[in-house]
């Protein structure tokens, strides 16, 4: 399953935000592995808009996972001061339903995939 989220970085804060994903920690990217997260992305507006996007089988058991782990807490922690929400930012995460992916559509249709295989 494919997933894609929303949410809001203060714009004040955009290149802490953008320093500190720049060097995520090795045991909180581990964690993310590890509970299930795969090909995850996130993509930052100057106006403070962030998407993301990542894959997993479920969902809700991946931010359970990620929940119940330490470095998450930490993570979260930190992160915190550079959102405009207030609260743990992954427990603010607006997800978007998703609407189109080539990759079906062409499977759909009986068509060769957009790779070409």
């Amino acid at each position: 399953m494919r997933y894609c989220f929303t949410s809001r970085v203060d714009p004040r804060h955009l290149d802490a935000y953008r320093a500190r994903h720049a060097a995520v920690w090795p045991e909180m990217l581990e964690a993310l592995r590890d509970a299930g997260w795969r090909d995850y992305s996130l993509f930052l507006g100057d106006d403070g808009l962030l998407v993301g996007y990542f894959e997993a089988d479920d969902n809700d058991l991946a931010q359970a996972r990620m929940a119940a782990t330490e470095v998450n807490a930490r993570w979260q922690a930190e992160m915190a001061a550079l959102f405009e929400a207030d609260g743990p930012p992954d427990e603010g995460f607006r997800y978007l339903p998703e609407v189109f992916h080539l990759e079906d559509q062409l499977r759909a249709a009986g068509g060769a995939s957009a790779s070409g295989e």
